[in-house]
């Protein structure tokens, strides 16, 4: 995951390589930095936080021999399975930022807050879709029981989405009375003014209050999850 991480981002540096940004008198494409900062950061978020499959075989096993040598009670190994997410998510983290501060001192734009919220976003979707397979996991006994509530997990998720999608669908949330007056020119799908909200809201620091407030419920859901599945695996 990280060597598919760092390949992105070099890929992503390609125009500061070739001096995209570096000619006398014109303007940094804002657009492209934040095209370019925010899938690094996304990516970052992914590979953080998703569910390589290391947790759920150390349950499998039990560490029933292990633990005649060195026992480790089912709350310290919860615990170890945070700490080991959390330092994957640090060491991402702390790459999308150094990748964003290349952009923001090359091109004299500052997309820091953007790749903060981007970041961590991505972090707490891919987190919250690896509480809800572990607490699946930890019901099932066998693999029939596995598909079933697999199908079951899938088809709340569809409803879930569903119903979001006509909560937003209901809400314009780049609604403003002056978007009437200034439609998208050329074609565009979104105007110039919406993108700009858009923007300003995805770097706000009250976006980056409430992710990291459900940043903190998922690290606690995910350290209560995996107690309860050790619990559950322990001799």
């Amino acid at each position: 995951m990280l060597i598919l991480f760092v390949l992105l981002a070099a890929l992503m540096l390609t125009p500061l390589m070739l001096g995209g940004f570096s000619e006398p008198g014109e303007e940094a494409p804002v657009e492209m930095i934040l095209l370019f900062v925010g899938t690094v950061s996304m990516t970052g978020g992914f590979l953080a936080g998703t569910n390589n499959g290391v947790q759920k075989a150390d349950i499998s096993a039990g560490w029933k021999r292990y633990s005649f040598v060195l026992p480790p009670t089912a709350k310290q190994q919860a615990l170890s399975d945070l700490l080991v997410k959390l330092m994957l998510i640090l060491l991402f983290g702390l790459l999308s930022a150094a990748f964003a501060m290349i952009y923001s001192v090359t091109a004299n734009y500052n997309a820091f807050g953007l790749m903060l919220n981007i970041y961590l976003g991505a972090v707490c979707a891919v987190m919250l879709i690896d509480v809800a397979y572990s607490y699946i996991i930890m019901f099932a006994k066998t693999k029939k029981d596995l598909a079933v509530i697999g199908v079951a997990a899938f088809l709340g998720a569809g409803l879930i989405i569903k119903i979001v999608d006509l909560f937003l669908s209901g809400t314009n949330l780049l609604s403003d009375n002056n978007l009437a007056e200034h439609p998208a020119e050329d074609g565009a799908l979104i105007s110039d003014a919406a993108f700009n909200r858009f923007v300003t809201a995805l770097s706000s620091g009250k976006t980056t209050l409430c992710i990291v407030i459900a940043f903190a419920v998922l690290c606690a859901l995910f350290f209560l999850v995996m107690w309860r599945s050790h619990e559950r695996r322990e001799p």
